[in-house]
């Protein structure tokens, strides 16, 4: 095994794991330690239970056009970071960073319009909280025999690496079952939708929210938040059944699509509890949106499959962006206070946070 590896393994990411195998990695820095691969490196820092590119080497930048040195990898758009990439780096990211072993593995993917290479790529643990990522193209290996096997097998799912360089373990993922990007696709889908009313689920609406905050911050634009609660939904699911409470979170949904602009962000974030971004907006526009959506939302009647007629109503509270406002956290948690504030104040009301 250790001599079909070696005719497999790209020859510079072998130099690059037998630097990792010297002593002290911990404590070294991975451009000293690594600089004659640097331009084909990626030193990855965990930041707030997120990973940034600390170091993206200018190999990466020819490849997919741009640097992304400093950017945090949870929050790229999709059209630079695609659902089927998105995945697998995830994932093999989190299991290098759990288990600290290296993982090893082969993929082929367009790095331009017209371009497809086959890349070679390590990820190796590199202590504090650090992970170093190395990637080559290489030459694909066809015919038949055990390096063509090898080859396919590390192109569909990585190869977990003993310390001397030996394949001790498969790093069985989500990804290595998806038959192509459409079906990567399919699965993104599944992990970013709240199921019975198809907007954001709470984790996709706290990771795009993120992107237009972060945006806001960096260009010194307004943003601003909305927490909507439905009133008395228990009392909704008491009286008529959860079926009609179904129906009722589903024509409320409708009714602010009809009241929102299309750039802004809606997500469920609980039961009957929402919360929409407002990209480029200010608290006067906001106040605006809001009393439009309660209005919206007063004047819609649902229609259970069984059972009467009923109205909704909401509650909202709103809040906008502030110099230390560095995640979306603090500025829901101020809109939720202010949507208290509209539930004790007789609900079916609009409040903003002081």
């Amino acid at each position: 095994m250790r001599e079909l590896v070696a005719r497999v393994m790209d020859s510079r990411l072998a130099d690059l794991l037998s630097l990792w195998r010297q002593p002290g990695m911990d404590d070294a820095d991975p451009l000293i330690r690594f600089a004659a691969h640097a331009d084909h490196l990626l030193v990855i820092e965990a930041e707030a239970g997120s990973n940034r590119y600390a170091h993206y080497g200018s190999a990466f930048v020819t490849c997919f056009g741009m640097d992304l040195g400093g950017q945090v990898i949870d929050l790229l758009p999709p059209e630079i970071l695609p659902a089927d990439r998105r995945f697998m780096l995830e994932f093999e990211y989190g299991f290098v960073s759990r288990n600290a072993r290296p993982l090893w593995r082969s993929y082929t993917a367009h790095f331009a319009e017209d371009k497809v290479e086959t890349w070679q790529r390590l990820v190796l643990p590199a202590g504090r909280d650090r992970l170093v990522v190395g990637a080559y193209p290489v030459k694909p290996i066809t015919g038949e025999g055990p390096s063509a096997l090898l080859n396919l097998l590390i192109e569909r799912v990585p190869a977990v690496l003993s310390d001397d360089g030996m394949i001790v373990d498969l790093a069985l993922s989500l990804g290595a079952f998806c038959d192509n990007s459409r079906h990567a696709a399919e699965l993104e889908v599944l992990a970013t939708r709240d199921p019975l009313t198809g907007i954001n689920n709470r984790r996709h609406f706290d990771h795009l929210a993120g992107l237009e905050l972060d945006h806001a911050r960096r260009m010194g634009r307004s943003f601003s938040l909305l927490a909507l609660d439905i009133d008395h939904f228990k009392r909704i699911n008491d009286t008529w059944g959860h079926a009609a409470g179904d129906e009722a979170l589903k024509s409320f949904v409708a009714a602010c699509r009809v009241a929102l602009r299309e750039y802004d962000i809606l997500g469920r974030v609980g039961g009957e509890e929402f919360a929409v971004a407002l990209p480029h907006t200010g608290l006067d526009g906001a106040r605006v949106i809001a009393e439009r959506l309660r209005r919206q939302v007063e004047e819609m009647v649902v229609r259970p499959a069984k059972g009467d007629l009923f109205d909704l109503t909401v509650s909202i509270g709103i809040s906008t962006n502030r110099d230390t406002d560095v995640s979306i956290a603090s500025l829901l948690e101020r809109a939720d206070t202010a949507l208290y504030r509209a539930k004790n104040g007789g609900r079916n009301r609009v409040e903003v946070a002081d």
